[in-house]
């Protein structure tokens, strides 16, 4: 068990004051990434440039999250490399069957990230996912910079704006489930227009998602920020007659981290557990592979703007699964974890299962309490999210048809694109 403390940054205080009303003018996230300088954007950003993974069966995956405390908000996930794409991790598997026998200069394009760009938005009302969309874009349509946390992937693009802020525009196709499955109602649109301003910037260091592959492959993610004020807006378009079928504001808080990978996310372990709780004054975020063997990638990260950010690296742990959905996914209901700060002082996190906001072929989705005792007497009370990954059975015939089926593909001239 190891305890890491780094020095954290603040955000200027001019930066506060943001309204959703500002977000609808906010024309810097439509026109294109316009937004810092190569030379402007070091420091903070550093970890949040794009990686440009490039070996069969890699991932990079930009995620954010905004939730409000009436239980509306968003889930985000940019992909260069959807790592859950059921032919992706088929075609992968059947690389490694192969592996031996092929020259790396011959692999077939189809067991590349760059062939998997993707969008997936979650839209959550009163704690409930009420929109999902899944949209997969042509091979090279995710473009990024080293550095920054711009990129574009399809009609989605993230911008770093003068002023600080992240402006976020989405587009999607959203989804439905019927008795014969899950369809896309392409005669409707999902959209997504945000401003995401940092309380918190994260670490400077990346930190261990699971354990490295069999192959030697690293699996990482980076903390960039942990705690933001989200404002902007939510709608539900109807194209045919352009009528607004869902409109809701935000002014929530918001957290985004970056997770990636040099091969499958799900080889040889069971899932990945990520979670995070946002309040005003601290944020606290987690991690933990459930692996067939002892696992040393777990930790734990305490932000509180009157210390130095805590790492608590390959924290004990006492978990109790649960399952949900009509796959019977496990997922953790009771996660404790506990280590010991700089002094010796008990560091115990209580995190517990409240409801499933969203329950699919490779997600579970869940809001919980959060309850840590830290440096001796401080306790801090919230709530937060978690989600638990999970690859295995994607290539089952039934589990691949059931993901298959949530996945539309998106050509460049399409009309989603050109809004």
């Amino acid at each position: 068990m190891t305890m890491i403390r780094q020095p954290l940054a603040l955000v200027d205080s001019s930066l506060t004051g943001v309204t959703a009303d500002a977000m609808d003018t906010a024309s810097g996230s439509r026109a294109g990434i316009a937004g810092f300088s190569p030379g402007q954007s070091v420091g903070e950003w550093q970890q949040a440039g794009w990686r440009q993974q490039k070996t069969p069966g890699a991932y990079e995956c930009r995620y954010f999250s905004v939730l409000d405390s009436a239980g509306n908000g968003a889930a985000i996930n940019l992909y260069d490399g959807f790592c859950f794409h059921p032919r992706y991790v088929q075609e992968f598997n059947r690389y490694c069957r192969r592996s031996t026998r092929v020259k790396i200069s011959s692999v077939r394009e189809q067991v590349l990230p760059s062939f998997y760009p993707a969008a997936a938005i979650s839209v959550f009302q009163g704690g409930q996912c009420v929109l999902r969309s899944i949209n997969v874009f042509p091979p090279g349509a995710f473009h990024g910079e080293q550095g920054t946390p711009e990129c574009v992937v399809g009609p989605n693009r993230v911008t770093l704006r003068q002023d600080g802020t992240l402006g976020l525009t989405l587009r999607g196709y959203p989804m439905e489930n019927s008795l014969l499955g899950s369809r896309y109602r392409t005669n409707q649109s999902i959209h997504v227009d945000l401003t995401f301003q940092p309380r918190l910037f994260g670490l400077q260091q990346l930190l261990p998602l699971r354990p490295d592959s069999s192959d030697g492959a690293q699996h990482l993610w980076s903390l960039v920020v942990p705690s933001a004020r989200v404002t902007g807006r939510i709608q539900q378009i109807n194209m045919d007659d352009d009528t607004t079928l869902l409109n809701m504001p935000l002014d929530g808080s918001g957290y985004h981290d970056v997770y990636f990978g040099g091969s499958g996310i799900g080889r040889e372990i069971n899932t990945v557990t990520r979670g995070h709780a946002v309040s005003l004054d601290w944020a606290i975020t987690w991690n933990h592979t459930n692996t067939p063997h002892p696992c040393d990638t777990d930790s734990m990260v305490i932000f509180d703007p009157g210390s130095e950010p805590v790492i608590v690296q390959h924290p004990q742990r006492e978990i109790v699964y649960a399952r949900a959905g009509k796959l019977r996914r496990a997922y953790p209901a009771q996660m404790i974890l506990h280590g010991s700060d700089s002094r010796g002082n008990n560091v115990e996190l209580l995190i517990q299962h409240q409801n499933i906001m969203e329950s699919g072929a490779y997600v579970i989705r869940n809001s919980c309490s959060v309850h840590l005792r830290s440096r001796g007497t401080k306790r801090y009370l919230g709530v937060g999210i978690m989600e638990t990954l999970n690859t295995r059975g994607l290539t089952w015939p039934m589990i691949s048809d059931l993901a298959g089926r949530s996945i539309l593909q998106v050509y460049a001239d399409d009309p989603l694109w050109r809004q």
